[in-house]
């Protein structure tokens, strides 16, 4: 294996994980750590104050107490464990305030409500607090590994339920918010093969605030295919595919002038989506990648990128680790802070076969879950499974799964640039 260049992102922890035995186990089972302390050897005695006469000297005003030799002991103590806690998982809080908004009216001014039939307590429910003591935001992860072990290793409580996280929730934030996140950032790159292409279209549907036909350039499509291609049909039918938004320039350039209007809500962190399926890749891909890299040479803002390759390959393990190294080292000589998230894929759907889910079905896709989460994390990258997350949803047919899918997922992407740092 190739080495691998030292990330410019903030260090992440090292954490060993074990797969499970079972493939509808969680994807990723951490295992807990403790850490016990070393007990400090602490002075046996004190002199006494009489000692100090018996001496010649003058008894001193103040002397140090067996109290408080241990109070002081016990405060290096608990020192050390807070900076070694901090280390291993660090306290990145999120920055955007908490809001009590209702998830009943998240959808209900977008585009496409009614036609898509999506309601926002169909495909997430905030989490309840079950005690008047405490605090529901207590309840949200408290840092980004827990938040993407969460987000991995999570489940559902029947098929096609909304989906629950493990030990820790994610946040479902209003557009405003999600413009507020992509602040902190001068671009964000989306790096895979098709399913990826499907969350970029979903992240477009966001912020654009429709999800009729968010995720496509309408103004390229005649009045007859836009009516084909409305809802769920433009991420499950190969024609309407053809028409996707690759980025958002793309939409600030013609969305305002083709009389189909549907503008970003905020456009102010250009973002992409670089096909790949291959590794390595074609020069001219790498072009694009490095002309994003280089587009603000001063800026402070990290890129961050969201990278995946899986069905393309067939879930070749040698072709995904390559294209990690591949990309990472086009993001290192650029000597900007670009973070990396690998993103898994999805299980296979429940109508196709095993036999004809790429060779080995389920078992071949949750091992490489496992697999590839390992090797990012051994290049110093943040990975997010899919496998639980889609072991039980709804697929239309086998393969490509719908918006009630693909939104969720491109709402745990933006979870995850919300944690990251933004110097």
């Amino acid at each position: 294996m190739p080495s691998h260049p030292r990330r410019l992102s903030p260090p992440r922890r090292a954490s060993s994980s074990s797969a499970a035995q079972h493939p509808q186990s969680m994807a990723y089972p951490f295992p807990r750590f403790s850490s016990a302390p070393q007990t400090p050897q602490y002075l046996k005695s004190v002199e006494s104050p009489n000692s100090w006469q018996s001496r010649g000297f003058d008894k001193p005003r103040s002397y140090p107490t067996r109290w408080l030799l241990l109070l002081l002991a016990a405060a290096v103590v608990f020192i050390f464990l807070l900076a070694r806690s901090f280390a291993a998982h660090p306290w990145q809080t999120d920055r955007i305030p908490f809001s009590k908004s209702d998830m009943d009216d998240f959808f209900n001014h977008f585009e496409g409500r009614q036609d898509c039939g999506i309601a926002s307590t169909d495909i997430y429910l905030p989490p309840i607090s079950f005690h008047a003591t405490t605090e529901k935001h207590s309840l949200y992860c408290p840092n980004r590994a827990k938040l993407l072990q969460a987000m991995s290793g999570g489940g559902r409580h029947g098929f096609d339920t909304p989906y629950f996280p493990l030990g820790c929730h994610f946040r479902w934030y209003s557009t405003s918010e999600i413009c507020m996140i992509l602040d902190r950032f001068d671009s964000v790159i989306f790096l895979g093969d098709n399913p990826l292409r499907h969350i970029y279209s979903a992240f477009n549907m966001l912020l654009r605030e429709n999800i009729a036909l968010g995720g496509l350039r309408q103004w390229d499509m005649k009045e007859n295919e836009r009516e084909a291609c409305r809802c769920d049909n433009q991420l499950t039918r190969p024609e309407c595919l053809a028409y996707s938004v690759l980025d958002s320039r793309s939409v600030r350039s013609n969305d305002a002038v083709s009389g189909h209007s549907s503008p970003y809500f905020c456009d102010r962190t250009p973002h992409v989506f670089i096909p790949i399926d291959r590794s390595p890749a074609p020069e001219d891909l790498h072009t694009a990648f490095n002309s994003i890299l280089h587009r603000e040479p001063d800026s402070y803002k990290p890129i961050a990128v969201v990278h995946s390759l899986s069905v393309a390959t067939s879930l070749a393990w040698p072709t995904a680790t390559s294209s990690m190294d591949e990309w990472v080292t086009l993001a290192d000589i650029s000597q900007k802070n670009v973070p990396f998230l690998w993103v898994g894929p999805n299980a296979a759907g429940h109508l196709k076969p095993p036999s004809q889910i790429l060779s080995q079905g389920n078992n071949a896709l949750w091992h490489y879950t496992i697999e590839m989460a390992k090797e990012a994390e051994a290049r110093q990258l943040d990975a997010l499974g899919m496998y639980n997350f889609t072991l039980q949803a709804g697929s239309w047919d086998g393969t490509y799964y719908g918006q009630e899918v693909v939104l969720v997922q491109a709402m745990m992407i933006i979870n995850w640039l919300s944690r990251l740092e933004s110097t």
